[in-house]
Order: structure tokens, then sequence, then C-alpha cells
């Protein structure tokens, strides 16, 4: 079942990098809305999802499938913003705890979960210094 990400109250924003195209506020996994909703309560931080299941992702991406999104903006700071790497390193953790998660990448954390098995994926990092992609295990 799909369902639609929670504001909670303009803590997260639906705000596309390129203003010409569509709102990424589209329907997700519910197992990822509620993961979203989750970590940025507890982390008691604002987000920006600039991306869902539009936009152009590798052929396999969980983005196709509702699974994935991505972040861009943290407490209305730019990812790579170096202000704000302590916000994006605790978003992170916060995330990297989360039962349900697949994969999240970023500037300090490039994990991929399959059930039990956890894989360093070092080699994504310097495609995610400017946002966060966070994904779901359904």
């Amino acid at each position: 079942m799909k369902r639609n990400i929670s504001t909670l109250n303009g803590k997260i924003t639906f705000i596309n990098d390129e203003p010409q195209n569509p709102s990424p506020n589209l329907p997700v996994s519910e197992t990822l809305a509620a993961l979203i909703e989750g970590a940025v309560t507890q982390a008691n931080l604002s987000i920006n999802i600039n991306s869902t299941t539009g936009g152009d992702h590798s052929t396999k991406s969980f983005h196709y499938y509702g699974m994935a999104i991505d972040v861009n903006r943290i407490n209305n700071k730019k990812i790579n913003d170096p202000s704000n790497m302590h916000n994006v390193k605790s978003f992170q953790e916060i995330i990297s705890k989360q039962p349900d998660v697949a994969e999240y990448f970023g500037p300090f954390i490039n994990i991929r979960k399959k059930g039990i098995k956890t894989i360093q994926m070092h080699h994504v990092k310097i495609e995610h210094l400017n946002h966060l992609h966070i994904s779901s295990q359904s």
C-alpha cells in the first residue's frame, strides 16, 4: 500500500530542485513513509524531499517502486553546506538505526542492507555529497 509522506506540520517539505518539474510529493510505500516520519520526529529536524518516484535514477532504483526518497536540505540548509554537517551526520545516524531501512547514502554513511546483511557502499559517496538517498526494504 502507498501513501503520501506527512508534512508533520511543515517539518517535511517537497520542493523540486528544478521548479518547472512536478512536485515530489507523491505516494511512496507505507514502510518508507513511516520510516521518514519517524526519523524526522526523532531527529527534531526539518527536511526537504526533492525526489520520490520521479526524476532520473539508476535503472534498478527503489525510487521507481515508491521505496526511495532524496533529501537535499536539512533545517533549510543544503546537505553540502559546511555549517550543516552536524545536522546531516545526526540525521544519517538516526536513519541508519531504522529497522526497515535498505539504503542510506550521503556524505557520512553509505550502506545497503538486505535483510540482516549490511554492505558498505563507499563508492557511492561521491554521488551523494549534495543529497541523502534513503530507501526502505518494502
